[in-house]
């Protein structure tokens, strides 16, 4: 074969391998398009809820403990020993019951003495007055009657007075917690005889941070929740003025509204204060991720069926789920999925709940 005639076969090859090319390229973008189109069905599809927001009162939970309203050492005023003690150790007394009883020795005769002394000046008094109305006495005289007279009475009350705290009763209702001292003890002037507690009404005491101390205001309402299970009213009476000065938190107390005398003293106690009103939504904990920085958020899909991350703050939960807020009023979330989209992407959101799902494949 000459060279012109390999040439030519040659060039022929050449031109029907370009003709042929481009029938098959077309083929191959479009498989691969398609391969891609499949793909991106395979990992679009993600289930969630359409969530509106409700108006929900937002609380500050704050520690705290609970504590008697007042605790008082009923203390002698005077000397003497001790003859018996009516409120032992856990009893509950009402206001001017007998707590302690104190020998009462010589002070019954002093008393009666001083009575007999005030009728003698008495009867001495009127008699000068009468004479001085007549002018048959001095004034001079009169006077002294009437200092004698003043001092007599003045020596009966302290007599009635020293005989009288001999009984030592308690100041209000309460519980007696405390008894130091025993039938026969020699009290001294200032020694405690018992020491009386009142447990109703009950307080509750805890710390607030500073951020959060002008949210509250007294006479608000709150919930206590005790460690024993058990739950209460209570009204806020007391916000202090001038933080702790090692913590930087305020102290504030409650009264627990009704609560008898069923509620001990020192329980670990916490308090829901009401401090605002705001619009949230009730989101399932699995819901909640976080973004490539650590906030917490969800992840949305919005009107153009495109997936948002959406950072939120929660701000209570129940055995429902958790409260959220940072979200609009009526938002797609994300249930099952969230994990394996990204943001920006064009997803199918199914709204079908998982209980309907489960029965339909079931039957």
């Amino acid at each position: 074969m000459s060279n012109r005639g390999f040439i030519a076969i040659v060039f022929a090859l050449g031109i029907a391998l370009w003709l042929f090319s481009d029938e098959l390229i077309p083929d191959r973008v479009d498989a691969a398009e398609k391969q891609d189109q499949t793909q991106d069905r395979q990992i679009s599809l993600v289930r969630g809820i359409k969530s509106v927001a409700d108006k929900r009162t937002i609380f500050l939970s704050v520690r705290g403990q609970t504590r008697e309203n007042r605790r008082v050492q009923v203390k002698s005023e005077i000397s003497g020993v001790v003859e018996s003690i009516a409120a032992e150790k856990g009893a509950h007394v009402n206001t001017g019951d007998l707590l302690c009883q104190i020998a009462v020795d010589s002070r019954q005769s002093d008393l009666n003495e001083a009575r007999a002394n005030l009728k003698s000046a008495q009867l001495e008094y009127d008699g000068i007055f009468d004479l001085n109305k007549r002018g048959l006495q001095s004034e001079i005289v009169l006077a002294k009657a009437r200092a004698i007279l003043e001092q007599s009475r003045a020596d009966q009350k302290r007599a009635e007075l020293s005989l009288r705290k001999t009984r030592l009763t308690a100041p209000f209702d309460g519980i007696v917690e405390g008894q130091p001292v025993e039938v026969g003890d020699l009290l001294a002037p200032g020694s405690t005889c018992v020491t009386i507690i009142e447990v109703d009404p009950m307080l509750v005491v805890g710390q607030v941070a500073e951020r959060n101390i002008g949210s509250i205001s007294e006479g608000d309402e709150v919930e206590v929740a005790l460690i024993t299970g058990e739950t209460y009213l209570a009204k806020v009476t007391f916000i202090s003025r001038a933080p702790e000065a090692t913590t930087r938190t305020y102290p504030i107390e409650a009264m627990i509204i009704e609560s008898g005398d069923r509620i001990r003293a020192g329980l670990t106690a916490n308090m829901r204060v009401p401090v605002g009103v705001e619009f949230a939504h009730l989101i399932s904990p699995a819901s909640l991720i976080l973004d490539d920085d650590g906030v917490v958020g969800i992840r949305i899909v919005d009107d153009q069926d495109t997936v948002r991350f959406k950072a939120v703050k929660v701000v209570s939960e129940d055995r429902n789920g958790v409260w959220v807020t940072g979200l609009p009023e009526r938002v797609n979330v994300i249930t099952i999925g969230q994990e394996e989209v990204f943001d920006g992407q064009v997803v199918q959101i199914d709204f079908a709940p998982l209980a309907a799902l489960v029965t339909t494949r079931g039957s």
